[in-house]
């Protein structure tokens, strides 16, 4: 049985956390993949069946938030936990100089948000010295783990060869967009390119290196999983900067100078623009998609299930022309759209093997899209607070599909302690109706026991799937992201205790959780 087939065949439970926020003993301030090994041990004694865990992908310096990444492939070494590269334990220097920042490193774990421009400058350096000592007792002596790196090397060429090779000259070029690098080199197939491959091939190799020190740590975070019958569920972002290795690689897939982004809504009269180039979707429908072939596959590599982001971007997306104020759908007519996501969703279950994707549908969705996930067997969003009938009263849960995925919030909105303290008092006494079958003036306050009805009844729904941001199983206000801001509070949230921890300051409410899970059977 595929992964698609035993999850959409069964009832069960997932926990929304991403990587960087999994607070350990042992990290540097920035949750790793060791991080995320401790966290599944412990998600898994809940009853958890799954865990997502958002983008793992690199992003620049500065910039926190992995949907707007340098690459759609290679993780973000600051995700690598040190202490199991064992290049990095032979390395006299690697230890020195992890010893000299040890104060720091201290004052980045004790501190209540991720650190990630200081502990991954830190762990790049580190990395240099565990390449070097590599290079010498294995490189050199050719030996069965000097080998396993060429091996990776060569099977990962199609991503990994564009992807070291940009990393590389952005740091030549001290971090300068490549479309202001000299002309010759901004042509990823140009002579000048493969000269300075050849040239500087140690430095290239070095970001090939950590990606393979990357993998393998995933690899074997993703085997504690299944020994503890869990799965990792991950995220593709739909797209990717116009200053990213993808498109620096893959320029014919985009139409550059084009920027996507949403039409006008309530929220946005103007619509939205977000910065990021469009694709060129007639040359990726005459091409079978070859660019997102790369990137599903990538994805089966990283993650058990996977989240397409954005997903009625595939039917059609809002695309603003050069120096236009107004945008246009890059495909009109709805059959044209239907065929044209119907075609990208059929390559995506090609290329997933058997895993499990989830399309993120939310916001303004025309009805056709979630149908077709249904036909498909792709679950969408259903999101507690969103669900309505044409009345306006919120939906039943056991009303929703069966293929799709029923949630409190997402990383983008309020925890549900938030929405619930914000709410307004008639909406609240609209969604308690529901909830408690009972009347109410919809003075109810967020306690354990309106926490408990809240999460039971997305638990009692139809939906395969269910999923729980951490902070609506604690009860906390903390929140991942708000969309429309910019600052440190943003995509730098990190659990407040460590699994070791967790009972002791969240027992009623964990206690409460696992109770649910069994009593409605979705426990694993």
């Amino acid at each position: 049985m595929t992964i698609q087939e035993e999850l959409l065949s069964s009832r069960t439970c997932g926990i929304l956390l991403p990587v960087s926020a999994m607070r350990t003993r042992q990290d540097w301030g920035v949750g790793d993949l060791g991080s995320l090994r401790l966290w599944t041990d412990f998600l898994a004694g809940l009853g958890v069946k799954f865990i997502q865990i958002l983008p793992l992908q690199e992003t620049a310096p500065g910039q926190n938030c992995p949907y707007s990444a340098l690459t759609s492939f290679a993780v973000d070494p600051v995700y690598v936990q040190i202490d199991e590269v064992e290049d990095v334990a032979r390395s006299a220097r690697a230890q020195e100089f992890i010893g000299s920042i040890s104060a720091q490193i201290m004052q980045w774990q004790e501190a209540p948000n991720a650190s990630f421009a200081e502990v991954k400058q830190a762990k790049l350096k580190v990395l240099w010295l565990g390449y070097q000592s590599f290079l010498i007792h294995e490189v050199a002596v050719n030996t069965a783990r000097a080998q396993a790196f060429e091996a990776y090397c060569a099977a990962q060429e199609p991503w990994l060869r564009g992807y070291a090779l940009f990393r590389a000259l952005k740091d030549f070029h001290q971090w300068k967009s490549w479309t202001m690098w000299p002309q010759e080199l901004q042509d990823f197939n140009s002579p000048a390119v493969r000269n300075f491959e050849t040239r500087y091939s140690e430095f290239v190799n070095y970001f090939k290196y950590i990606q393979w020190i990357l993998d393998q740590q995933l690899r074997c975070a993703k085997l504690a999983a299944q020994d503890k019958g869990v799965y990792i569920f991950g995220d593709i972002p739909f797209a990717t900067n116009l200053d990213s290795s993808d498109i620096w690689a893959n320029q014919e897939n985009f139409r550059l100078g084009f920027e996507i982004g949403a039409p006008a809504d309530q929220f946005s009269k103007d619509g939205q623009r977000w910065g990021l180039p469009a694709y060129d979707w007639p040359y990726q429908l005459a091409h079978h998609f070859d660019l997102w072939r790369r990137k599903i596959n990538r994805a089966t590599q990283l993650y058990d299930i996977f989240r397409l982001d954005h997903l009625v971007g595939f039917f059609r997306t809002y695309v603003y022309a050069p120096g236009e104020k107004q945008g246009a759908f890059d495909c009109e007519g709805e059959q044209n759209q239907i065929d044209r996501g119907h075609a990208f969703l059929q390559m995506v279950l090609e290329e997933a093997k058997g895993k499990l994707p989830v399309g993120e549908d939310l916001g303004v969705i025309p009805n056709y899209v979630r149908k077709m996930l249904v036909d498909l067997k792709i679950p969408g969003y259903k999101v507690l607070r969103w669900e309505r009938e044409d009345n306006g009263w919120y939906r039943e849960p056991k009303n929703y599909p069966v293929v799709s995925l029923a949630t409190t919030s997402t990383h983008d909105t309020e925890t549900l302690r938030g929405w619930w303290e914000t709410m307004d008092i008639n909406e609240r006494r609209n969604i308690w109706e529901m909830i408690s079958a009972q009347k109410t003036d919809g003075n109810v306050p967020f306690n354990l026991d309106t926490q408990r009805l809240m999460l039971k009844r997305v638990l009692e729904s139809a939906s395969a799937l269910t999923l729980f941001a951490w902070q609506d199983i604690t009860g906390t206000l903390e929140r991942i992201n708000t969309p429309g801001t910019v600052g440190a509070h943003n995509w730098t949230y990190r659990s407040d205790v460590t699994p070791e921890q967790a009972h002791e300051k969240y027992g009623p409410q964990l206690a409460m959780f696992e109770t649910l899970l069994k009593e409605t059977g979705r426990n694993k």
